[in-house]
């Protein structure tokens, strides 16, 4: 029987930051930097300054979507 090699809690870890319908990727830097990963190719190390961006996300998102079907299909 295999054994896991990486504990379950740690796949499962999800460290993006998710406000509503928006959402910012953790990423990890070819450097070993840790943060999140911004729109336009931009990176912060600050989670504050990253949950700022997934409301600003959430609220453009709200403003724009008329049905929540719209989220399932891609254009």
């Amino acid at each position: 029987m295999a054994t896991a090699i990486i504990p379950k809690s740690e796949i499962r870890r999800n460290e993006n930051i998710t406000v509503g319908y928006g959402e910012v990727p953790f990423v990890v830097k070819e450097n070993g930097e840790k943060g999140w990963g911004l729109p336009a190719g931009g990176f912060t190390s600050n989670v504050f300054e990253a949950r700022r961006f997934a409301e600003k996300l959430d609220i453009e998102i709200r403003k724009r979507m008329k049905d929540v079907n719209q989220l399932l299909t891609a254009a």
